[in-house]
């Protein structure tokens, strides 16, 4: 029997400040999270869902602490952004996931002091050991080297899901959309072009197949003699009274015709090596004669209405082609102008609110 689970969200930067509009200025702390694992106290495991950017050094240590020690099965997922101080809360689920699209950060942290040199030079000291508690924390939860893990927290470095996930900081990567969206700006352009022709193409072959489907019933006309004889003249024609002397025509399922035809309304078509060479007029025959006539003409209407139709609809696939093609132009544009900050390879450096250890004096 699955075990019932609870939902935490760590949504804002980590911050100690505890007043109750917090929440509404988006930040994040420790009584909020106290609060949400007491509203899941049924709850056998908690599953936390973390964006952010980090924030305070001390508040975020508390954070992961109050969720070890919960006693509950705790799961961290990140969904979107998690930084600086962030990933140790995401250190406190025994299963760690991330999205594919996340990013991880870490770096040293800091803040800023004030005083004469005594003072500063113990401002240094208390930094120094939280740098290096930190450091600590991360090799023991990943079991990474911890001079790599020291070089990536000073070059301030930005993992992917994968990389996260390789380095021990991640578990588990929970993939979304295959098509994953990452620019850049060089090969970009090359995958834009391949977009073109391939829409294109595509695009073609749609047409292609919707002016078959409706055209493909007019033209390509064949006639039956009276004989039972199928006489093809392709896309020559789209009534029989269209045939004309110097068109050519093939037997249904091979041949030439060749020598004389006699149609059901009596017209005679004299074929030499498979053209039209002499066209007969029927022999008046009365009344029938006329009423096969009458009944020609009734099929000629409904002919020309079903052309006209034809007509309507291509000219509504030609303005569908034209527009296609416009949204696609408009696309294939706003691809190519995208332009985000630093290369549209790391986030913008406004989103980098790292954590700051708040030292009292």
């Amino acid at each position: 029997m699955p075990k019932k689970e609870g939902h935490i969200f760590i949504q804002g930067i980590i911050s100690p400040w505890q007043d109750k509009s917090a929440e509404e200025w988006g930040e994040v702390n420790i009584k909020q999270v106290t609060k949400q694992i007491q509203d899941n106290a049924d709850a056998e495991k908690l599953i936390v869902h973390i964006h952010s950017p980090g924030g305070d050094v001390d508040e975020g240590f508390g954070i992961h602490d109050i969720l070890v020690s919960s006693g509950k099965e705790i799961e961290t997922r990140i969904e979107g952004l998690c930084a600086s101080i962030a990933t140790v809360i995401a250190m406190a689920g025994t299963t760690r996931i991330i999205t594919e699209n996340s990013q991880f950060m870490i770096h040293n942290p800091w803040g800023d002091a004030w005083g004469d040199s005594d003072e500063m030079q113990k401002y240094a000291d208390q930094l120094k050991a939280v740098e290096n508690k930190i450091i600590d924390f991360y090799v023991a939860k990943t079991g990474a080297d911890r001079d790599s893990v020291d070089q990536m927290m000073k070059n301030e470095t930005w993992l992917s899901a994968i990389q996260a996930k390789e380095l021990g900081f991640i578990t588990d990567i929970i993939t979304t959309i295959k098509a994953v969206a990452k620019y850049n700006p060089k090969n970009n352009l090359i995958m834009t072009k391949e977009l073109e022709t391939a829409i294109d193409s595509k695009f073609e072959s749609f047409l292609d197949k919707i002016k078959s489907l409706f055209k493909g019933s007019i033209k390509n006309l064949t006639v039956t003699t009276g004989d039972g004889t199928v006489l093809d003249f392709g896309d020559q024609i789209e009534t029989p009274e269209e045939i004309e002397v110097g068109m050519t025509a093939v037997i249904e399922g091979g041949g030439a015709p060749e020598g004389e035809y006699v149609m059901p309304d009596g017209v005679v078509l004299v074929f030499v090596a498979g053209a039209v060479t002499e066209i007969k007029p029927a022999e008046a025959e009365g009344e029938t004669v006329e009423a096969l006539k009458a009944k020609i003409k009734e099929l000629t209407a409904q002919l020309a209405e079903a052309q006209t139709a034809n007509s309507e609809l291509q000219n509504s696939v030609e303005q569908f082609k034209k527009e296609f093609k416009e949204f696609r132009a408009q696309v294939t544009s706003d691809i190519k102008t995208f332009d985000p900050d630093n290369g549209g390879n790391d986030p913008p450096k406004n989103l980098l609110i790292p954590g700051r250890p708040i030292i009292g004096k």
